[in-house]
């Protein structure tokens, strides 16, 4: 099959060809809205057609424009993005279709899912502004097709500027980095470092010369400062958005439809969790500068966490994630997690010979019991033009359409692991490994969809602060001893991994936990506090430095620019909405735990749990089918346990 998606030409002609399809999309939309049957099967599934199409070719390029990121990419996508938006834009604005939405929701004949699929629908038409005044709607079509435009730049400026930087550096510095590494790296008789995630990190970790290690630092965190003006158009125009539509800020808009119920218990939850994990992560700080005195370091900076941290894990726990490669080869790693799966919940994922939109790509079948479910894609490796770290990405979403023929999900799982080359196989970190679990969970989450309306199935209607809980729990496994020996083997020998090099990854797991925790609830309560009033780019500055000062426990340099790569919020789909990763988490950790005390593999409780919570999708509530599930509440306990945080210890 061919799954390059588009070649050259079609790249090129692309804006042309979308936007006609988008006129007779437009067309079909229309003549639907006449329909004299307004019912369920007549109106909403045809509706669903119409959706899926448009997104199903969109992502075409919007996929390219994240892997294979050219000019004729760039330019496609900044000439067809406002196309998108502006349509979608427009159907969230139809009184005529939100009547329809509220006509349909009052029948009778309707079952549980179709329900959600119109209550979720018109709360959304609301939520857009189907109620407004046409003056005030025209502002929001302004808006939200400003907001994709500057989201866009935002994106392309950090990749931009990603891909222009590299350093040189002799090989004296570099001693005390593995040989894979340095091969990496390794360009003739030169040795180049670019800002790339896996020659970075190689670069941060193992990088001897301090001066250096600062420099490749301030290249990264200095990346696209043209982002700052970007920022503050984003956040005013965010601000403006949730007044137009009623709310006193974005972080209220921007909760109304996640699981929480207002922001004000967001920022409690995580300025609590950062009161309690303080004491701990100031503990890690002081360890790890106490270990950079002996190497006359007296004030540790961010530069300096990666490279210390690395020692300090060499001396204090013998680790080293250089020993750990060779266990990790890229292939067999995903064989092991298949096999993992298949173990789990008796499920298969078998390779396609498919033509894909790059060499180092590939495509697997998955089926449940002989019968096919959908489609993976995979593209792990990192190179030029890539947008860096990991993600899943629908392509197709499982549902009946309006013909009644039933549509097989496709999801793609992209991550910038170390690249393999002719003679060196891509052998990861165990951080990659847990990443792909990580990101496996989403796909299982769309893939494992027994949902067959379009809009709630998969990942379509889930609450956002939610989404993160199928990843997050799969993560967990990656650290379990018994899926690691079935599939961690030293590429050369074939031996299976150690228990001693087991225990490492055990034991490494909360190495300095409670910094890593205080970081990601910084970033947390940035994003929560900078979307509740209008914000000039000083004053995002000045918020970041004061959530700083009540939750980090190390102070970067003044010339870093972080806000200006944070993509999650100003690019993707996070904006007052980055605690869905700790919210989502205490959930995930529950249902770990709960699947430990039935000892992972009792087929009887993962079947169950796939059923009756994974294959929902966004048909229901995460917390409140969880909770029915496991007869009892989700508690933060097991999210502290998960990170070594014990809080009964005053940690």
């Amino acid at each position: 099959m061919d799954y390059r998606l588009l070649n050259e030409n079609e790249i090129e002609n692309f804006p042309e060809i979308f936007n006609t399809k988008l006129q007779d999309a437009k067309n079909a939309l229309e003549k639907l809205k006449n329909t004299e049957d307004l019912s369920y099967k007549n109106f909403i599934r045809p509706f669903a057609d119409i959706v899926h199409e448009l997104h199903k070719e969109f992502t075409k390029l919007s996929h390219l424009n994240s892997v294979n990121n050219t000019h004729k990419t760039q330019e496609a996508y900044k000439k067809t993005l406002p196309m998108v938006t502006e349509f979608f834009t427009d159907i969230s604005l139809d009184e005529n279709i939100y009547k329809i939405y509220e006509k349909i929701n009052s029948e009778n004949n309707l079952n549980k899912v179709q329900k959600v699929v119109l209550e979720k629908g018109i709360r959304d038409f609301r939520l857009a502004g189907v109620h407004l005044p046409e003056k005030e709607k025209e502002r929001v079509r302004h808006i939200n097709l400003r907001l994709s435009e500057l989201g866009n730049s935002f994106f392309q400026n950090i990749l931009d500027d990603t891909d222009k930087f590299s350093l040189e550096v002799e090989e004296s510095v570099l001693t005390e980095m593995p040989e894979s590494e340095k091969q990496a790296a390794k360009k003739g008789d030169k040795y180049i470092f670019s800002l790339q995630l896996p020659s970075y990190i190689a670069f941060m970790t193992y990088c001897s010369d301090r001066k250096l290690r600062e420099e490749m630092y301030r290249a990264f965190m200095t990346r696209a400062p043209q982002n700052e003006k970007i920022i503050e158009e984003i956040l005013n125009l965010r601000y403006e958005l949730a007044k137009i539509l009623g709310f006193k800020n974005y972080a209220e808009l921007s909760i109304y439809d996640k699981a929480a119920d207002t922001a004000e218990e967001v920022i409690e939850f995580q300025e609590d969790l950062a009161a309690k994990c303080r004491q701990k992560a100031e503990n890690d700080l002081s360890e790890l500068q106490s270990f950079a005195s002996g190497y006359d370091i007296k004030n540790l900076q961010s530069f300096d966490i990666m490279y210390f941290s690395e020692k300090l894990k060499k001396e204090k726990l013998n680790f080293s994630e250089e020993e750990l490669r060779p266990y990790f080869e890229k292939d067999a790693v995903i064989d092991g997690l298949f096999a993992f799966l298949h173990k789990l919940f008796n499920i298969e994922f078998k390779p396609e010979n498919a033509e894909v939109w790059h060499e180092k790509a590939r495509c697997y079948k998955l089926y449940i019991d002989g019968v096919e479910q959908g489609i993976l894609f995979m593209d792990l490796e990192a190179r030029k033009g890539k947008k860096d770290g990991a993600w899943m990405n629908d392509w197709m979403t499982k549902y009946i359409t309006g013909s009644n023929d039933l549509v097989l999900p496709k999801a793609f799982v992209v991550a910038n692991f170390p690249p393999s080359s002719e003679n060196n196989p891509s052998l990861l970190r165990h951080r990659d490994v847990e990443t792909l679990f990580h990101e496996m969970g989403h796909a299982l989450h769309h893939l494992l969809s027994k949902v067959e309306e379009y809009f709630v199935s998969g990942v379509n209607g889930i609450e956002w602060d939610l989404v993160e809980f199928p990843s997050q729990l799969l993560e967990n496994f990656a650290f379990e001893p018994g899926i690691l020996k079935m599939f961690a083997r030293h590429y050369k020998t074939g031996e299976i991994i150690p228990e001693k090099l087991i225990d490492k990854i055990v034991d490494n797991k909360n190495f300095h936990s409670g910094m890593g925790f205080v970081r990601q609830l910084e970033f947390g309560l940035f994003d929560m506090y900078i979307h509740m009033r209008k914000m000039s780019a000083e004053g995002v500055e000045k918020t970041l430095d004061e959530v700083r000062d009540r939750v980090a426990v190390i102070k970067p340099p003044e010339y870093t620019k972080f806000q200006n790569q944070f993509a999650h919020i100003f690019a993707g789909g996070y904006a007052a909405g980055y605690y869905s990763y700790k919210w989502a988490e205490r959930l995930s950790a529950n249902a770990f735990y709960d699947f430990v005390d039935n000892n992972i593999f009792d087929n009887g409780f993962a079947k169950k749990f796939l059923d009756e919570v994974l294959s929902l999708g966004g048909s229901a509530n995460f917390e409140d089918i969880y909770e029915e599930f496991s007869g009892k509440k989700i508690d933060n306990e097991s999210l502290l346990k998960l990170h070594g945080i014990i809080w009964e210890r005053g940690c």
